[in-house]
């Protein structure tokens, strides 16, 4: 017995649905916890700068819990948004509870569960595509020959 275009089409488009709702949910549920960390903004000092893509690189010195000072690399996006800032301003973000833990913004590192929600969409925009193939296929389907 030979299954029809359409049903192969049909069920490429549930299965991408479902790849999409996981992506969905993992992508959500990680942009809620680069969210959720508590972050106090300290005073850094500009020790380096390296052009790289979208931004640079900032090599900072900050003053850890117990007053020593810290080094690390950040990446220092450029953005044009409300409230953000062009290039590094003095300052940076870190998690009281994990003190290498440092960002330029307050939210934290949320580039993977971006990534995933983008990979999301993705699916969600194949599944359209599957279904609309399908139906056009099954029209097909129906035609005489």
């Amino acid at each position: 017995m030979r299954v029809p275009a359409s049903s192969v089409l049909a069920y490429a488009a549930v299965g991408s649905l479902g790849l999409a709702v996981v992506l969905a949910v993992v992508g959500f549920r990680a942009l809620a916890a680069a969210r959720g960390v508590r972050r106090v903004r300290v005073p850094a000092r500009l020790l380096s700068e390296s052009p790289s893509l979208g931004g640079e690189y900032a090599e900072v010195e900050y003053p850890g819990p117990d007053g020593r000072l810290l080094r690390t690399r950040i990446h220092v996006f450029r953005v044009r948004a409300p409230g953000q800032p062009y290039v590094f301003d003095g300052t940076v973000w870190v998690d009281p509870a994990r003190p290498t833990d440092v960002t330029p913004r307050r939210q934290g590192r949320t580039t993977g569960a971006v990534v995933t929600l983008v990979l999301a969409g993705v699916a969600l925009v194949g599944t359209v595509g599957c279904l609309v193939a399908a139906g056009v296929v099954r029209f097909a389907e129906t035609l005489p020959t």
